[in-house]
């Protein structure tokens, strides 16, 4: 019996997706509730445009959420047997922690302007923003990135972010409930535990060689971030390890509040400083007025790079141009923001009396008719749009591409980034009943709508076409090691390859079979492969077989399903 009741509960599990689900019915106590719904929804959209949709979700969360509880609850009384490894959850209350419940209404619209389209998308919470949705911020601001960024910046982003009220309103609550839930935890007595854990942990001093406590940048969290960068096209620098060339790039990271938090990074500094010897880290301090900070040293590092000891290669970590030498972290006093960036000139003249994005007239032809305030916005310009695509493009001619292959790749570029795109630009504001996101794009809903339905249909026609890579591993008379792969693609056939270093040891598994190549050396399941001096080696997979040729001489053949 128990055997019968135990195969009942997982047939309804494995079901579940397959079956229509009806939600618990939602009556509303008005009548007229959902047509008035639908007129503050539409209040904030665009009509007569290309696309407009709308969809009432009152109470559908919440009634999914007991329709969970529910089935949890019959599942225990089905089968006592696996009751115990059904977490004791109250989803209803983690619903309403999470203020997904306060979601009523969802609308969207698309209307064409004389540079695109303007889009919206409105969540509608008549009682409030809260929760999760509340973590991006629930009161509109004007913008102060556009009175940090100089004029002609390429692209700025500022996002408010409520860490600090997502970490007491949602995690805290989700682990130890609500007041109004009279005592009642959402996840049990566990959740109950993991809050005194979580909340010692936070009280407790970071590790050396911090000296404050998680709660300190917790409560200081509740900030700004804002990011600012500008290309100069008329500058071209190479990239590393290419032979492709890029605009320089100034830029800066803002945080607001946690400026404080370079102190401790110049603490560290001076400590290995005063170790001496080589680990001493490349930076000079600065500090004045209005900054304290850390800036690499040219002296001390012209250039902080890697080595890829594969390939031969020397690749930057600070790889982007105009970046050796200048880069800063900083606190910048008067605002108490900590600010990442490419330079201290460039962070230097976000807090200048020169022109500021704010009076761009390209800026301010790409925002017209989107709302001065709000919690985020972002903004790229068509200079920028245009270089991101000349870049890309370069890449791909760069590859050598099979020409079915470019064909795909240049279409899918003019696909999602248009020859000639006149830029982006999109303001995310609170609303007296919800949250409401007006961009000025190239592209409709619409368009991003089917954009979103043809990329998988691409990718898996190309998976469909692409055959199995099939490695080839060859041994020259003196020794140099390569490896490559074959591929075919709609019948055709390219190959990549790569020439191995001979101090690294490269090993490739084919069901089962292990060949190690190193030193010019050969081996087959930890067995070297013998072969007269000064010959040559190839060992090839075609399913279901791997061919090893030395000479081009077949000396052995294996079968792969051996």
């Amino acid at each position: 019996m128990k055997l019968i009741k135990s195969f009942i509960s997982l047939t309804l599990i494995a079901l579940i997706p397959c079956l229509s689900i009806s939600l618990p019915p939602v009556v509303s106590a008005n009548p007229a509730s959902d047509k008035q719904r639908f007129e503050k929804v539409a209040e904030q959209l665009d009509l007569g445009g290309i696309l407009y949709g709308y969809v009432s979700v009152d109470g559908d969360l919440s009634g999914l959420a007991k329709l969970v509880n529910s089935f949890m609850s019959d599942l225990k009384e089905i089968d006592k047997g696996i009751s115990s490894h059904i977490p004791d959850i109250d989803i209803e209350a983690l619903m309403k922690i999470s203020g997904l419940d306060s979601i009523s209404a969802l609308g969207l619209s698309s209307i064409q302007t004389d540079q695109g389209f303007r889009n919206k998308v409105y969540l509608h919470a008549p009682n409030g923003v809260r929760g999760l949705l509340s973590m991006f911020g629930n009161e509109a601001k004007e913008f102060e990135v556009l009175q940090l960024a100089p004029s002609g910046t390429d692209l700025v982003v500022q996002q408010e972010v409520k860490l600090q009220t997502l970490y007491n309103e949602v995690v805290l609550e989700a682990l130890g409930g609500l007041p109004e839930q009279g005592g009642q935890m959402p996840l049990g007595p566990m959740g109950m535990m993991m809050k005194m854990m979580v909340d010692g942990m936070m009280k407790q001093p970071l590790p050396p060689p911090f000296t404050f406590t998680g709660e300190k940048i917790i409560n200081d969290l509740d900030t700004n971030i804002m990011v600012i960068i500008d290309c100069d096209p008329s500058k071209m620098q190479p990239v590393e390890v290419t032979d492709l060339n890029m605009p320089t790039i100034q830029g800066a990271v803002l945080i607001d509040n946690v400026g404080w938090l370079v102190g401790d990074l110049i603490k560290m500094f001076e400590a290995e400083k005063a170790k001496g010897g080589n680990r001493v880290p490349p930076f000079e301090l600065i500090d004045n007025a209005n900054w304290e900070g850390l800036k690499i040293s040219k002296s001390l590092s012209p250039i902080i790079s890697k080595v890829n000891k594969r390939k031969g290669k020397k690749t930057k970590l600070i790889g982007m141009p105009g970046l050796e030498g200048n880069a800063m972290i900083a606190h910048h006093r008067p605002s108490g923001k900590l600010i990442l960036s490419s330079s201290k000139e460039f962070a230097v003249n976000l807090f200048s009396k020169k022109p500021k994005l704010s009076t761009d007239p390209v800026f301010l032809a790409k925002t017209k008719g989107l709302p001065k305030q709000g919690t985020a916005i972002s903004y790229l310009s068509p200079v920028l749009m245009t270089e991101i695509r000349k870049f890309i493009k370069e890449v791909i001619e760069a590859g050598n591409p099979h020409e079915g292959d470019r064909f795909v790749n240049l279409s899918m570029l003019d696909f999602f980034l248009p020859e000639g795109a006149l830029g982006e630009a999109m303001v995310t504001t609170v609303t007296e009943d919800g949250l409401l996101s007006v961009g000025n794009s190239a592209y409709s809903h619409k368009s991003k709508i089917l954009m979103g339905a043809a990329v998988p249909t691409l990718v898996g026609a190309g998976i469909l076409s692409m055959s199995k890579p099939e490695p080839i591993i060859k041994v020259s008379s003196t020794g140099t090691a390569t490896v490559s792969w074959d591929h075919r693609i709609d019948g055709e056939r390219f190959q990549h390859s790569e020439v191995l270093d001979s101090n690294v040891t490269f090993e490739q598994t084919i069901n089962g079979h292990h060949f190690e190549v190193r030193d010019g050396n050969v081996k087959h399941n930890g067995q070297e492969i013998a072969r007269p001096e000064g010959s040559n080696i190839k060992i090839i997979e075609e399913a279901p077989n791997i061919f090893i040729y030395v000479d081009d001489k077949l000396i052995q053949e294996i079968r792969i399903d051996e």
